[in-house]
């Protein structure tokens, strides 16, 4: 009864390490405008973004490289993966990618909130 649980899962593994290889290697090949240096941290926040996809690793990753960085590779991620998505080079389109865009434009700084911390000053 086990063996059915545990080739589902290793499939499952399996379909996961396809698509980060199949994204990282898009995302690399991408032309970014930033230039080399800029694409080689994207390419790293977008690869540990996509070995742990969790709210407490997008908040270390904000502290070690920065909000617009995160937001900015999770974006780029996120395009890169429903273009294909889009043009049938992958059969399924993850969501939850979408939801992280969604909660860090959520978690942006408001401009409002800035104009409060500077004349509390």
């Amino acid at each position: 009864m086990d063996l059915p649980k545990n080739s589902a899962l290793e499939e499952r593994l399996k379909q996961s390490r396809v698509f980060k290889r199949l994204a990282l290697r898009k995302l690399q090949q991408r032309k970014l405008q930033e230039g080399q240096e800029q694409r080689e941290v994207y390419g790293t926040i977008a690869s540990e973004f996509m070995s742990l996809p969790s709210l407490d690793n997008v908040d270390r990753l904000s502290t070690v490289y920065g909000y617009s960085r995160v937001r900015r590779a999770i974006s780029l991620l996120d395009n890169l993966v429903f273009e294909e998505f889009f043009y049938g080079k992958l059969p399924l389109y993850p969501l939850w990618i979408k939801q992280f865009t969604r909660l860090l434009d959520a978690a942006r700084p408001r401009a409002i909130v800035k104009e409060l911390m500077s004349s509390q000053e």
